[in-house]
């Protein structure tokens, strides 16, 4: 037993929408499906699913690059962040920096470890710690710690922060998006079940060589129940 399957993706929705209108364009006017009020607003809404679609394809691209900027950036501000705090530590081992400054920088001192960086959240949180205890010890007369410098770590810290506003902004973009396609897939999907509706009913009485015909004309797909395609197009 076959069943009839709506197309699954944009793309293919497109395809059957544009099929049918190249196929209602070449009939003769016996053969027409659709009264031409109907075929006006099937190329309308083609058009507005084609223009949706491109859009929304562009934008899930410039959030998938700005996702994979901002893996790289947090990468690399967890990086100087740990190695910052590692060679603060150093120092404090060296006796160069007496360890009650740790609590400058959100350490403690009786337990000095290396914290966790593993979130986002955590790296900005420790970026601007680092930020602020420098500032505050070298404010009161500490010499500068280097390799690195904080300032190299604040600029790794700056770009992973806008990076993380970026993401989010393209992100809510692709979401808006997403949700006005989701309203043009559905009147896609009703205006699809209309005109193979109209296709079966037109034919319903042909021989099965000339249904295969028209069927393949708007590409309409059978399936078995079970998953097989059908070959009604052979």
């Amino acid at each position: 037993m076959s069943t009839r399957r709506l197309p699954e993706t944009d793309e293919e929705k497109i395809d059957v929408l544009q099929a049918t209108i190249a196929q209602e364009e070449i009939n003769e006017e016996c053969d027409k499906i659709l009264p031409i009020f109907e075929l006006r607003e099937l190329k309308t809404l083609t058009v507005s699913f084609e223009s949706a679609y491109h859009v929304l394809k562009q934008a899930t691209a410039d959030r998938d690059k700005s996702k994979n900027l901002y893996d790289d950036l947090f990468k690399n501000a967890q990086l100087y962040i740990s190695h910052f705090i590692q060679v603060l530590l150093l120092t404090v081992i060296r006796n160069e920096i007496k360890a009650e400054n740790l609590i400058l920088y959100g350490l403690d001192e009786n337990k000095p470890v290396l914290p966790d960086l593993s979130t986002e959240e955590a790296v900005l949180k420790w970026g601007e710690n680092l930020m602020r205890g420098e500032t505050e010890r070298t404010y009161r007369g500490g010499i500068p710690l280097y390799n690195p410098a904080i300032a190299k770590v604040k600029v790794h810290y700056e770009l992973f922060a806008e990076s993380i506003r970026s993401l989010a902004v393209y992100e809510k973009n692709r979401l808006r998006l997403q949700n006005n396609i989701g309203e043009i897939r559905y009147k896609a999907n009703d205006f699809i079940r209309m005109i193979w509706n109209k296709v079966e009913e037109r034919y319903a009485k042909t021989s099965l060589d000339e249904q295969a015909l028209r069927f393949k004309d708007y590409k309409m797909q059978y399936y078995y129940r079970k998953g097989e395609q059908m070959s009604v197009f052979d």
